[in-house]
């Protein structure tokens, strides 16, 4: 066989059946069975129990379904719980307005703002809830415009077809899935080795490093920020993976605070190599056998925590981190050493301590006091989505009142329950557009089903595997990062517009108004989440900056009393980092991205040290002495202020603090 004949096999087998593709491949094919399974239970129970609309029972499984059934599981739970209060709402905003429609219009559209409101706040599937809440009053209703007084009855059969879809899907997937571990501690140790090769990758690029002239934090290697981001895009993963599986994992639910702790430091080593660069150009002696010697213990730790039975066994890495301790006091005691270089044996210092706290935290060593940290609310976001769901709903129940259009709630309904799901997306109007194109191309999808697919079924197999084959690129695609809202939007929105009754009608009229209805629907979605209220990713981005700021600012002020714990404004920080790195990802000018984002891990890494220098003061004329400091170089001068935090200003006032730090622990 030739050599470009192999050449090619080669290249086909790189790209069509290497082992990470074969493997995404197996576990997407897994889950696209177990949902075509779940699928057909809960058609097949609505049947038996004559529900009046069963495939609102699909719907609810298309929805719910997760590869991870701990996700799978809170999902249900949120999701019953928003159906019954939605439910509830809307029997009640019925019954008290059923004589004014415009009434009626005006409570619906602020109970449906106030839902997207709350599920931009609020994290994880307990957004759901929210989500939930506002589409499922129209659901419900929808049902009852005709006849008010069955909004009772409506809303019971709706609780029925969510109970019957949930229950279904939690039935097939707690029995088809191996509930193993195995893959949490993976995605555990998978991070704390992202953060260790960050961290080597600054203390191991000194050849490339000396030939740095100036000080500019953006001549060093572009490698740096590139792993910086993906470092904490892992991390952010990590902790929504660590609350689903605690759902369904008793082991995990048993260390969770520990894992999110190790979680939430690894964050803080990230977020404390940014004022490392002030001493990495620095091509003296001192730095280079601190660097290289920082290199060395991290080799060793790389090394060991490769295998991942560390964890059980931790012993190794925890003494390699405590003799590295103990070598740097070596270089403390040279009396030649400059404050930078104390500045710097300080971070190495605060590094291994970090990094062993983590180790500790992973393996549970040792027992610590429980940290909460306070989910972040960023207000613009929500008040802004919130703004989007009153106002949609409100034109589309003009539109509805204005026309007499009979299909009119058709699109109320899609309008409201489109708004309340993008709420919890991190760019809704983004979002907003993939939407309306997956719900455009469900629809010729639904005219192949109902014109040459449905007419020749004549039994439950048929009609299952039928729906299967036309839901399947919406399930197959709904986990894939560039596809996955439109994929989501395909799937549901077929099976709303199916229409597959217990006694099926055929009514290509009723047909094509509902595709009508869908149409104007998503055009109305755009219009409102794209034009009327754009999003606004550079002012949002500035409101977070702002805030980490005032946090900084904050600790300069405070008694002592008042203080934060360390471990809980790190946490709180961190979380702001993660939206203002999203916030910024969605910008065109990625220059002034990445410079705000250096900017916000400069005041991190500010707060952190000025927190451990208050804490370092052991009475009040040492606090006294430290505030005085920080008055004049960090209030006065306005090194907090994110517009002057490009400058080496700031990472001389780090080296200062760490010095002042250092003297006073010594006496």
């Amino acid at each position: 066989m030739s050599a470009t004949v192999l050449n090619n096999l080669q290249c086909r087998k790189l790209l069509w059946f290497s082992d990470a593709r074969w493997a995404e491949f197996l576990k997407t094919s897994a889950f696209t069975l177990r949902v075509c399974l779940s699928v057909g239970l809960a058609l097949l129970v609505a049947f038996v129990v004559q529900l009046d609309s069963p495939m609102s029972t699909v719907t609810t499984v298309v929805i719910v379904a997760h590869p991870l059934v701990g996700a799978l599981i809170s999902k249900s739970v949120w999701r019953v719980l928003g159906t019954v209060v939605g439910a509830g709402l809307s029997v009640g905003i019925m019954g008290c307005f059923v004589q004014s429609a415009w009434l009626y219009f005006i409570a619906l559209a602020l109970l449906v703002g106030l839902a997207c409101m709350t599920a931009s706040l609020l994290r994880l599937y307990r957004a759901y809830a929210a989500v939930l809440t506002g589409y499922t009053i129209i659901i419900v209703a929808f049902a009852a415009f005709s006849h008010p007084e069955t909004v009772f009855m409506s809303a019971m059969m709706r609780l029925s077809d969510v109970v019957v879809g949930v229950v279904s899907t939690a039935v097939v997937f707690m029995v088809t899935c191996p509930r193993r571990s195995t893959s949490v501690y993976q995605a555990l140790n998978d991070a704390f080795l992202a953060v260790l090769q960050h961290a080597h990758s600054f203390h191991g690029n000194q050849a490339s490093v000396d030939m740095i002239e100036g000080a500019a934090f953006r001549a060093l290697p572009e490698e740096l920020y590139d792993s910086r981001q993906a470092v904490l895009k892992k991390l952010t993963v990590l902790t929504p993976l660590l609350e689903y599986a605690a759902s369904d994992n008793p082991d995990i639910k048993d260390h969770l605070s520990s894992y999110k702790m190790a979680v939430n430091r690894m964050a803080g080593v990230v977020a404390s190599y940014h004022p490392h660069w002030k001493n990495l150009h620095r091509p003296h002696a001192q730095f280079r056998g601190l660097h290289s010697y920082t290199t060395q213990i991290l080799d060793e730790i790389l090394d060991a925590a490769r295998d991942q039975n560390w964890i059980e066994n931790p012993e190794k890495i925890l003494y390699v981190l405590e003799a590295g301790m103990k070598s740097l006091t070596v270089f403390e005691k040279d009396e030649g050493l400059t404050p930078e270089s104390r500045a710097t044996v300080e971070n190495i210092q605060g590094l291994f301590r970090s990094l062993r706290r983590i180790v500790e935290d992973l393996s549970e060593k040792k027992s610590r006091a429980i940290v909460r940290v306070s989910p972040y609310l960023e207000w613009p976001t929500a008040i802004r989505n919130g703004a989007r769901g009153t106002l949609i709903t409100l034109l589309a129940c003009f539109i509805w009142y204005v026309t007499a259009w009979p299909t009119g709630p058709m699109m109320m309904m899609y309008v409201i329950a489109a708004s309340s799901l993008l709420s919890t997306v991190p760019s809704a109007s983004k979002g907003s557009t993939a939407m309306a194109i997956g719900t455009v191309f469900s629809i010729p999808a639904t005219w192949l089903y109902h014109v040459y697919i449905l007419p020749q079924i004549d039994g439950y197999g048929l009609l299952w595997v039928s729906l299967c084959l036309f839901l399947l690129p919406g399930i197959w695609l709904q986990f894939h990062p560039k596809y996955s809202i439109g994929a989501f939007g395909y799937a549901v929105f077929f099976a709303v517009q199916s229409l597959v009754t217990n006694e099926m009608i055929y009514d290509d009229i009723a047909l094509t108004n509902t595709w009508m209805a869908v149409i104007c629907g998503a055009v109305l979605l755009v219009l409102v989440f794209r034009v009327l209220l754009p999003p606004n990713h550079a002012s949002d981005a500035m409101m977070i900056m702002k805030a980490l700021r005032k946090s900084v600012n904050a600790l300069t002020r405070a008694s002592t009393r008042h203080l934060p714990n360390p471990e809980q404004w790190q946490g709180d920080q961190i979380q702001k980092l993660s939206r203002l790195a999203i916030k910024l990802s969605f910008l065109d000018q990625k220059t002034t991205a990445r410079s705000l984002l250096d900017q916000a891990f400069s005041l991190v890494s500010l707060g952190k040290l000025i927190l451990e220098l208050r804490q370092k003061a052991g009475n009040p004329f040492e606090e006294k002495i430290v505030q005085m400091f920080l008055y004049d170089t960090v209030l006065r001068s306005q090194m907090v202020s994110y517009e002057s935090l490009g400058n080496g200003g700031l990472v001389s006032n780090i080296d200062q603090i760490q010095f002042i730090l250092k003297h006073i622990g010594n006496k």
